[in-house]
């Protein structure tokens, strides 16, 4: 991923300075705001013609828990002292987790999800999605996309980046220098809106490798692709 998420309230080793928001690198080969959003919205247009199974690592808040994992780590410990385990605090605490992608088209799609305090499966139907408990198919109901979609933290699939420019209120896109240890070759973007950053890297055919987004009254948000197919 182009950024590393730190915690807020943290310090970097060694020193009494606050912790580093997340910031990328411009390209070293400068391309115009206009050309940028340009290739960056015809990638996203990509995405919604091309088939993939995509493995990601995610990093996103808990509903619930405070915006940051140290508070969280201190809520809970407060709470639960003496009846939780500290591993399972550092799991919960933890906000990381995966989603499995399978991706045909915006309107047949399937998402295997893994959070800190969740697992479930997201099927895409007509007009409402299916949601299952993990691992059983017979424990099942149907309910909105929108709902769905929120609930995997994974709007970043159905929305445009044209849509998430407007919506964020940001008028111009950098190319930024793509991540070494992407799982596929990429081109990478950033924007900022008055309130938001948000980053998306894109392979040539138009597969969503990698997103963050964030920081906002829930915390960052981010996807990295481990591996695809």
């Amino acid at each position: 991923m182009v950024l590393t998420t730190l915690a807020a309230g943290c310090t970097r080793s060694g020193t009494n300075e606050p912790s580093l928001s997340p910031v990328s690198s411009p390209s070293t080969s400068p391309v115009s705001s206009a050309a940028a959003r340009d290739r960056l919205v015809a990638l996203g247009d990509e995405w919604f013609g091309t088939a993939a199974t995509v493995r990601y690592r995610t990093t996103a808040p808990v509903p619930g828990q405070p915006e940051t994992a140290h508070l969280c780590l201190r809520q809970l410990y407060d709470r639960d002292f003496g009846t939780k385990k500290r591993t399972a605090l550092l799991r919960r605490c933890s906000r990381q987790g995966s989603l499995r992608l399978m991706w045909d088209t915006p309107d047949r799609w399937r998402m295997d999800v893994i959070t800190p305090v969740d697992r479930f499966t997201l099927t895409s139907m007509h007009d409402r999605t299916r949601i299952c408990r993990y691992g059983n198919p017979h424990d099942c109901r149907a309910i909105p996309t929108p709902v769905a979609i929120d609930r995997a933290g994974a709007d970043v699939f159905l929305r445009p980046p044209e849509r998430i420019l407007r919506e964020m209120g940001a008028t111009e896109v950098t190319s930024i220098v793509s991540p070494d240890d992407a799982v596929v070759p990429v081109e990478c973007f950033a924007a900022s809106g008055p309130d938001e950053h948000v980053e998306w890297c894109y392979a040539a055919d138009g597969t969503l490798v990698s997103f963050l987004r964030g920081p906002t009254a829930k915390g960052w948000r981010s996807l990295d692709a481990t591996a695809v197919a």
